[in-house]
């Protein structure tokens, strides 16, 4: 288990170092950069996931069938959340598709995404809606030992990952990111509709 927890660690310390742009300026905004982001975030992953499947694990936390029931009929909800979520993001540049499109059709070696703050689906209810569905994921289930360590490494990155990535958006967006952060909460979402934002 030490070594599941040693590799999940590196894994959130890679996957922060790549993300910051502080650090990776130079190649930050590069036409392959994202879709590189991207590809090695879900190679890193398999190392820690071939030694967890390895591992034997008793249920530290299992319930009755009904509770398994209900925490299944929660984890629908967040899939169903985080898939409305991403109609709130530009997923083609998440991707890397469009920067390395542009790149192939237009030339363009770099790619800065447009500086308009706008609010929309699930970010009227919470800013970071993919890290309160990944909290979701993880907790909402029958948990072995192996899962616990799994959950603090991941919930603590998401933690860390929300806060870092708020650095950044304040930078970018100034005082509309600030006072988007005044109304809406940062990783427990309120479903009650703040005044359409302006």
């Amino acid at each position: 288990m030490f070594t599941l927890f040693v590799l999940l660690t590196l894994y959130c310390i890679i996957h922060s170092v790549l993300a910051d742009f502080e650090i990776m300026k130079k190649w930050y905004f590069k036409w392959w950069y994202r879709f590189f982001y991207v590809v090695q975030s879900n190679l890193l992953l398999i190392p820690p996931f071939v030694v967890y499947l390895k591992i034997e694990s008793d249920y530290v936390l299992n319930y009755p069938f009904i509770i398994k029931l209900i925490l299944f009929l929660i984890q629908i909800f967040a899939v169903a959340f985080s898939i409305y979520a991403a109609k709130s993001y530009d997923n083609m540049s998440f991707l890397g598709f469009t920067q390395i499109k542009n790149f192939l059709f237009h030339g363009e070696e770099e790619f800065r995404e447009k500086g308009l703050f706008e609010l929309d689906g699930a970010l009227k209810y919470v800013r970071h809606p993919y890290y309160f569905s990944g909290l979701v994921l993880i907790w909402a289930r029958p948990l072995k030992g192996k899962d616990l360590i799994v959950n603090f490494v991941f919930t603590l990155y998401f933690i860390l990952g929300a806060y870092n990535e708020e650095r950044k958006l304040l930078k970018y967006f100034g005082n509309a990111y600030e006072e988007y952060r005044q109304k809406v909460p940062m990783l427990i979402p309120t479903f009650l509709r703040f005044k359409k934002w302006k």
